[in-house]
């Protein structure tokens, strides 16, 4: 029987140790999981953040250019309406040039025409006009002290086209040139506005 306390008190030391044994092979198995898992959590609250990061700067990138697409959109109306008011003004001018010429200082404006003229080209060997503008063509000629065949064939008011004798060199000082070449400046002007 002695033997048989003696095996039982050796089963009940082994399974005790067993026992120990097991719990401290548990409470690693716990702390290593413990572990793993604060591990795993940072990793994905890491992952997260860069997916959010990465989110954030896609959604900015859309925004900034749905934004820039808005602003391209916003300038191409800008242009269509200036090149719009551009047209109407310049269609007024024209306009008011065909009134000019019924107008009671049309004549005055003729004789500046000339007078501007004549700055370019000093001694002309011809010079075409307005319908009708040939007499005071002549008379602002005259009074420069000149001398020279006037025809008046062309049918826009404010022309005044001299040329020399030879007819090599051409001065164009009528209001429709004038106003075509402001037109040009403006439509410059705004280009480069437009382009910064």
């Amino acid at each position: 029987m002695t033997q048989d306390i003696g095996a039982a008190a050796l089963i009940a030391t082994i399974d005790r140790e067993a026992e120990t044994e097991k719990e401290r092979i548990l409470g690693e198995a716990r702390a290593t999981a413990g572990q793993i898992e604060a591990e795993s959590e940072a990793r994905t609250a890491a992952a997260t953040a860069e997916a959010t990061r990465i989110m954030e700067k896609a959604a900015r990138m859309d925004e900034e250019r749905l934004l820039g697409q808005v602003r391209l959109e916003t300038e191409a109306e800008e242009v269509r309406g200036m090149r719009g008011l551009h047209q109407r003004v310049f269609d007024l001018a024209s306009r008011r040039i065909a009134e000019l010429a019924r107008s009671p200082g049309y004549p005055h404006a003729v004789r500046a025409l000339v007078r501007q003229a004549l700055q370019e080209l000093k001694a002309p060997g011809s010079a075409l006009t307005s319908r009708g503008d040939a007499a005071v063509c002549r008379e602002a000629l005259k009074e420069a002290g000149l001398s020279c065949d006037v025809v008046d064939t062309e049918p826009s008011p404010g022309t005044v086209i001299l040329r020399s004798a030879g007819g090599v060199v051409t001065v164009d000082n009528s209001l429709s040139v004038r106003l075509a070449m402001a037109r040009q400046t403006m439509e410059s002007r705004i280009a480069r506005c437009l382009n910064g």
